[in-house]
């Protein structure tokens, strides 16, 4: 009896090597650069991914299924399709807006696939290898996602997909139909409204992360297409110099998580990337340093003081922006390593501008951003009385993202739906002092006032209204704030501003999700006569 329990126990913990999936094989037609990848995303939001050799690739999908995605330099550069449209399956370039198949299950050869556009569609299998329900909108046999992020736009603005929207909570991985997966979709509902500004519900995969950009520039380094233009020496000088991004931590407590960039060279080995403090080290670094103690390539990532991981890409505009696919190995005590993706919806091109101000409702004052030593500098602070109340009605440019033409977007997006704050960091500083002590943060509510028809008061911020739109130079908000009554009513008690004394606000344009951009201004206190 014991030998046959011992038997029984050996069967058991025997099978369990055979628990994992089995592969999911193809060969693309026309083989892609070298250096892509066969991604596979399962609807929990795991993934695995797999070289392609000779053509040829063999995936072993995170889940009894899958959708297939090509994955080059980090970014989504195909997809990998069954097309059924009015049995032309045999040719696929005939069809024109139809629905394609996206779900592959374990275990399938695929053969031979046939390279149509951004896509590889299966032909010689039978509709058995797919899930029937994995239908998508397709053009050309192409997912409507694919060359979009996922933005749902101008493009689609008569034929949003809306009965999608309502399955919110019940998501199988890909709620709007576009065929890209939740974890790769800028747009999860393709209402139009990028994810990290959506307060739409869209319940997301229990394996994924988020990653918000920040991107904050003094008065003198403005930055803004209405203001100053949006040249490439001056975009690439400024995101250089400040741009960072926050990257959620997939790993939990006594778990090992490392960042698998695919090549994206703003968080690759011998890229421009770097970990704070200021100036800090080089990420992912030397193999066997500080974060690639392993040397396997992949930088090891620790949620901060913010709750997440602080990066500088210190990356020029060409090498960084929306749809940039980052893969997060996440390892456990038990040594088995699961992938976790995740992408970055947008990054700022821009900060905020203000166009003009005016102080206690005086004459509204129109800043040049054509010469250097501009109002608001810290060398030509802008001056308010050297008493009483300072109220500063603000006149100003929204900032700007790249378009996406896919959607039906233009060259550059004023960028909507963006909670807008006033930020005093600092307390104030005598005028030839620097430093000064904690400052009141972000102003209460009750320091703001408006009649701006695109704005509400609210929470703890005001709120835009206006949603994203092609960029235009008329597309203005303009609200007042209380300055004294901010510093009145800080984290840190009441603040006293005295005349002669500079004060610096930050007037501050943040998503839900926390991306920050931010255009910095000096106040002064003016000498009595």
């Amino acid at each position: 009896m014991g030998k046959f329990l011992v038997a029984l126990a050996l069967l058991v913990c025997g099978s369990s090597a055979f628990a994992a999936e089995k592969p999911i094989t193809g060969t693309l037609g026309a083989a892609p650069s070298k250096g892509t990848k066969v991604l596979a995303i399962s609807d929990n939001g795991k993934s695995s991914t797999s070289a392609i050799s000779k053509g040829s690739f063999s995936v072993v999908p995170p889940d009894k299924t899958a959708r297939l995605y090509l994955l080059k330099n980090g970014k989504i550069s195909g997809q990998i399709v069954l097309s059924k449209c009015k049995g032309s399956a045999k040719k696929p370039k005939s069809c024109s807006t139809t629905q394609v198949y996206t779900v592959f299950k374990s275990g399938k050869a695929l053969g031979k696939l046939s390279k149509t556009g951004k896509v590889y569609v299966v032909k010689a299998v039978s509709l058995g290898s797919v899930v029937s329900s994995s239908k998508v909108l397709a053009s050309g046999s192409v997912p409507e996602g694919l060359a979009s992020n996922g933005l749902g736009g101008k493009a689609k603005a008569t034929r949003v997909v809306n009965r999608y929207v309502s399955t919110a909570g019940t998501s199988t991985g890909d709620v709007d139909g576009d065929g890209l997966m939740e974890a790769l979709d800028v747009d999860d509902n393709n209402n139009g409204v990028i994810d990290n500004y959506d307060t739409t519900p869209v319940t997301q995969p229990t394996n994924t992360f988020r990653i918000f950009s920040n991107f904050k520039l003094s008065i003198e380094e403005s930055l803004n297409l209405h203001a100053t233009g949006l040249s490439t020496a001056l975009l690439d000088a400024a995101m250089q110099k400040i741009q960072t991004l926050a990257i959620g931590v997939a790993g939990a407590t006594g778990e090992t998580t490392e960042l698998d960039c695919g090549g994206l060279t703003y968080c690759s080995a011998g890229g421009t990337g770097t970990a704070p403090p200021e100036g800090g080290s080089a990420f992912p670094g030397t193999a066997g340093g500080t974060f690639d103690a392993d040397g396997d390539g992949f930088g090891t990532i620790t949620k901060g003081a913010t709750g997440d991981f602080q990066l500088r890409t210190n990356a020029k505009s060409s090498a960084i922006s929306a749809g940039d696919t980052l893969i997060e190995r996440v390892t456990g005590a038990d040594g088995v390593e699961r992938q976790i993706p995740g992408i970055l919806n947008f990054v700022f091109t821009s900060t905020p501008a203000i166009k003009s101000f005016a102080i206690n409702g005086g004459v509204e004052q129109t800043i040049d951003y054509t010469v250097a030593n501009r109002d608001g500098s810290m060398d030509r602070c802008i001056l308010v009385p050297p008493t009483g109340t300072v109220a500063v009605t603000i006149t100003g440019w929204r900032p700007q993202r790249p378009g996406v033409a896919a959607a039906g977007e233009g060259t550059y997006v004023d960028i909507g739906n963006s909670k807008i704050t006033i930020d005093i960091p600092n307390s104030p500083i005598p005028t030839s002092g620097s430093g000064g002590g904690p400052g009141p943060g972000n102003c209460a509510v009750s320091a703001y006032s408006e009649s701006d028809p695109n704005l509400s008061i609210g929470g703890d911020s005001l709120q835009d209204n206006k949603g994203d739109v092609d960029a235009n130079s008329s597309n203005t908000y303009q609200f007042t704030v209380d300055v004294t009554l901010c510093l009145a009513t800080g984290r840190s008690g009441p603040i006293t501003w005295n005349t002669s004394e500079k004060l610096t606000i930050e007037v501050q344009f943040r998503s839900q999700d926390g991306d920050n951009a931010s255009q910095r201004i000096c106040l002064k206190r003016n000498d009595p006569i």
